[in-house]
C-alpha cells in the first residue's frame, strides 16, 4: 500500500487532486503553522470522501529549517517502517525547504516523485523515478479525478458545513440567473447556485465547474447602463477565499462604458454582455457568445 507525501501550501488543489488521481491508501501532509487551517480543511474533505477508503495524517514542521525537517520526516517514516517502495512524494506544495527535504529524502530512498502543474487549461502530472541515481521524468500525465466536484472546491477553501446552498429570490434577476445556469447545465458543467458563505455577509451567484476547472458568475439584470460597484466588490471578495485558480465571471444585459471595462479587467474579471436578453429568453446568437466565453477559460 502506498504512502502519499505532501506538502502543504495555501493552495490545497495541489495536493487533494493528485491524490485523487493516484488514490494512495495513506496521505501524510506536512504543514506549517501557517497552513495548518489548510491541512485540517484538507482533513475533512478527503474523510467526507467515504469513497476514497484514504487515510490522512499530518506532521507539523518549521517552515524554513532544512535539517529539521529531513530529521522530522525520516523519523515519521522509519517509525511506519516504510521504505522507498512503499512512497510517493508529491514536491509541489509547502516552501521550497519543504520540497528539498522530501527531495533528499526521495532520492535517498529512491522513491518516485511527481509535480502537478497546472497550465492554461491544462493540469498534468511530471512523474519521476529514479535510475543511476539521478531523477528521469518517465511521464507526464493528465490527471484522472471523476469524483472531483464543486462541494470539494468549497469545502477545501472554507471549510465544511461554512458554506450553503440556498434558494434564489424570485424576480427578474434570478430569472436571469437561473436562464444562464441552466444554459449551463446543459453543457455538462457542474452548478450551484446562490451559496451563501459561512459570515452570511456574502454571496456568490453561480459556481461553474468543468473537470478540474471551475469560476464564480456574478449575474446582473439591469436596464441601466454602468457598472454596479457593490457587485462587482462582492464577487471580487466572496472569491478571494476560493484559492488562486478561481476564474470569475461578471454577465450583465446592458453594455459598460470603455473605462469601466478596463476597471473590470484590472480586477481580472471577464465581462460578458447578453443584450437580448428578455424574459428568460437569449437569442441564439447571445447564447452561443455566453457558451463560448465560459468554455474558452474552463474547457
Amino acid at each position: 500500500m502506498v504512502t502519499m507525501i505532501a506538502l502543504m501550501g495555501e493552495q490545497t488543489l495541489p495536493n487533494f487532486l493528485p491524490l485523487l488521481h493516484y488514490k494512495p491508501a495513506y496521505v501524510l501532509c506536512l504543514y506549517t503553522s501557517t497552513t495548518r487551517q489548510a491541512f485540517e480543511r484538507l482533513q475533512k474533505t478527503i474523510q467526507r470522501h467515504g469513497d476514497l477508503g484514504c487515510h490522512v495524517s499530518g506532521l507539523s514542521v518549521e517552515a524554513y529549517d532544512l535539517d529539521r525537517i529531513t530529521k522530522s520526516l525520516k523519523q515519521y517514516l522509519e517509525q511506519k517502517q516504510l521504505s522507498g517502495r512503499d512512497c510517493l512524494f508529491n514536491l509541489t506544495g509547502g516552501t521550497k525547504i519543504m520540497s528539498l527535504a522530501a527531495y533528499q529524502i526521495a532520492q535517498e530512498w529512491q522513491a518516485p516523485m511527481f509535480y502537478f502543474q497546472s497550465e492554461l487549461k491544462q493540469d498534468s502530472l511530471i512523474e519521476y523515478e529514479w535510475q543511476d541515481g539521478r531523477p528521469q521524468q518517465v511521464r507526464r500525465s493528465g490527471l484522472s479525478c471523476k469524483q472531483f466536484s464543486l462541494a470539494d472546491v468549497l469545502d477545501l477553501h472554507l471549510g465544511p458545513g461554512k458554506w450553503q446552498e440556498t434558494k434564489g429570490k424570485h424576480g427578474e434577476g434570478f430569472r436571469f440567473e437561473q436562464t444562464l445556469a441552466n444554459l449551463l447545465r446543459a453543457e455538462d458543467y457542474e452548478i450551484l447556485q446562490n451559496i451563501r458563505l459561512s459570515d452570511g455577509q456574502m454571496e456568490i451567484d453561480i459556481i461553474v465547474r468543468f473537470q478540474n476547472r471551475y469560476g464564480a458568475i456574478e449575474a446582473k439584470y439591469k436596464r441601466t447602463t454602468g457598472l454596479d460597484i457593490e457587485a462587482i466588490k462582492q464577487l471580487v471578495t466572496s472569491t478571494k477565499q476560493l484559492g488562486s485558480y478561481i476564474q470569475r465571471f461578471y454577465i450583465l444585459t446592458v453594455p459598460l462604458p470603455g473605462y469601466q471595462q478596463e476597471l473590470v479587467k484590472l480586477l481580472n474579471i471577464r465581462t460578458i454582455v447578453l443584450e437580448s436578453y428578455r424574459d428568460g429568453e437569449l437569442s441564439e446568437e447571445d447564447r452561443q457568445k455566453f457558451l463560448s466565453a465560459i468554455a474558452q477559460v474552463l474547457r
